[in-house]
C-alpha cells in the first residue's frame, strides 16, 4: 500500500479515533480494486465477504428490485458491504459506481481479526451498522409518506379538492354494502351546473375552473361529516348520503340548492351567480351503483327539462 492509500485509508470511518497503525499490518492481505463507472461492486444475487472502504470515487445503492431506483451515494471515507458480512446473507441493494472508484477489500476474517484486537474497530463498525439502519428506517418513512401522498393524488380532484370518480368507485360500493347490511336507508344524488358551458364561452375556462372550487367548497360546508362528496364529471357532482331516508335526502338536496343559487362567485372584478339541477335516486338492498346512477341521471335531466335550478325525484 503506498503512501497517498495509506492516507486515505487511515480517513475511513472504520478507524475513526483510533491509531491506525496499531492494526495497519493486518490489511496486508487486503486487494484494491479500480472500478469503472456503471461496474457491479455488490449484486443481491451473489454472496460477499468483503467489507468494501472507499478509497476515491462514488458507488450508489439502489434499492433490490429496482435498479433505477437509487437509494443513496457513497463517497470517500465510507464503507459498504458490511451488513451482508456481519448477517452471512446476500446484500439486500445492489452498489454500482458511479464513476471510476477505487475500493480496498477487506477480507471477512480481517474484519474479525480487526474486532477482536481493537475495541475501536468494533465500536466504529457497529456505528456504521447502526447509522446505516437509521438511514434505512428514514428511507421508509420517507417512501411510505410519499407512497400516501401519491394515493391521495390519485384519489382527489386536483381541481376542486374533493374525491374523484377513481374513489368513488371503490368508496360508494363499500359504504352500499354496509348500508344493505344495516337495512338501512341510502341516497345517490347526481348535481349538474345548469348552463355551465355559456360560463366557459363568457368568461373563458379558467373563470369557469374559479365556478366549479367555489361550489365544490359550497357543497362540502353544507354536507354532514359522513356524506361522500365527488367530482363525477367536468361540471357533473356526485354525492352518497348514507343513513338517509329519501325525504331527509330530498331536504339536503333542497338546502344545496338554493344555497348555491344565493351564493356569488368572484373572480378578479367579476361577479356572477350559478344554479344546480340535481336528480335523486334510493338505493334499495336489491340495486348496485350503476342503477342508482342511471335513475338520478334521468331524475336529473327530468330536472333540466322541467327549467333546471330544482330538484327532481327518481320515479
Amino acid at each position: 500500500m503506498n503512501v497517498q492509500d495509506r492516507v486515505l485509508t487511515e480517513q475511513n470511518s472504520l478507524f475513526d479515533g483510533m491509531d491506525f497503525s496499531g492494526v495497519e499490518y493486518m490489511l496486508e492481505r487486503c486487494t484494491l480494486r479500480n472500478l469503472e463507472a456503471g461496474e457491479k461492486l455488490l449484486q443481491p444475487e451473489l454472496a460477499n465477504s468483503f467489507l468494501y472502504l472507499i478509497l476515491e470515487g462514488e458507488l450508489s445503492v439502489h434499492l433490490i428490485g429496482s435498479a433505477t431506483l437509487e437509494h443513496v451515494s457513497m463517497f470517500s471515507g465510507e464503507c459498504v458491504g458490511e451488513i451482508s458480512l456481519v448477517d452471512g446473507k446476500n446484500p439486500s441493494a445492489l452498489v454500482v459506481a458511479s464513476k471510476p472508484t477505487r475500493v480496498l477489500a477487506v477480507p471477512h476474517d480481517t474484519v474479525w481479526s480487526m474486532v477482536d484486537q481493537s475495541h475501536e474497530v468494533a465500536r466504529n463498525l457497529l456505528a456504521i451498522i447502526a447509522g446505516r439502519m437509521r438511514n434505512d428506517n428514514s428511507a421508509l418513512i420517507t417512501a411510505h409518506t410519499k407512497r400516501k401522498q401519491y394515493e391521495h393524488q390519485a384519489t382527489v380532484d386536483a381541481l376542486t379538492g374533493v374525491h374523484n370518480r377513481r374513489w368513488m368507485n371503490e368508496a360508494f360500493p363499500r359504504v352500499l354494502h354496509r348500508c344493505a347490511l344495516d337495512h338501512a336507508d341510502c341516497a345517490v344524488i347526481v348535481i349538474d351546473i345548469d348552463h355551465f358551458k355559456r360560463v366557459n364561452d363568457s368568461y373563458g375556462h379558467l373563470v369557469g375552473d374559479v365556478a366549479l372550487k367555489t361550489l365544490a367548497g359550497i357543497m362540502t360546508a353544507h354536507l354532514r361529516p359522513h356524506d361522500l362528496l365527488v367530482r363525477y364529471g367536468g361540471e357533473e357532482f356526485a354525492i352518497l348520503l348514507p343513513d338517509t331516508g329519501i325525504e331527509e335526502s330530498m331536504v339536503i338536496a333542497e338546502r344545496l340548492r338554493a344555497v348555491v343559487a344565493i351564493s356569488e362567485i368572484s373572480s378578479g372584478d367579476l361577479r356572477f351567480r350559478i344554479t344546480i339541477s340535481i336528480g335523486i335516486a334510493a338505493a334499495t338492498q336489491e340495486g348496485n351503483l350503476e342503477d342508482y346512477f342511471a335513475e338520478a341521471d334521468r331524475a336529473l335531466y327530468r330536472a333540466k327539462e322541467a327549467g333546471r335550478n330544482r330538484v327532481e325525484l327518481a320515479t
